[in-house]
């Protein structure tokens, strides 16, 4: 009667998957459960942080909501904001109003803030 050596290593063509690679089956495991960590954890990471903010802050003018945006959207222009006395000039990127952000070819990589730019009526 033959026994059976436990730590005899199975023949190649037993290796499925395997069978091409010059490695190791248990460094293969780990680079797969690896592999498979890293995908959960990114969509864990995509679920928990899934879009931006865009706030506008009107500077004394009427509130306008934020918006929720993705990666590479546009923002949608809101109704402009009103302030007694003030003309509104646009919605700038800037706090000092000196980039005014342009709603047809601005694209949102971050959550981000518009400043309301204003003119005072004279």
């Amino acid at each position: 009667m033959e026994e059976k050596n436990p730590r005899k290593e199975p023949s190649s063509s037993f290796r499925g998957l395997y069978r091409n690679v010059k490695i190791s089956v248990q460094t293969l495991d780990k680079i797969i459960i690896i592999g498979i960590t890293a995908i959960v954890l990114l969509v864990l990471y995509g679920v928990a942080h899934n879009g931006y903010t865009v706030t506008f802050d009107s500077r004394g003018g009427t509130d306008v909501p934020s918006q929720p945006a993705m990666y590479a959207d546009y923002v949608v222009e809101p109704e402009p904001p009103t302030r007694e006395g003030y003309v509104f000039t646009g919605w700038y990127a800037d706090e000092n109003c000196n980039y005014l952000w342009d709603m047809e070819e601005g694209q949102i990589s971050q959550s981000m803030t518009l400043y309301a730019g204003w003119e005072k009526i004279e």
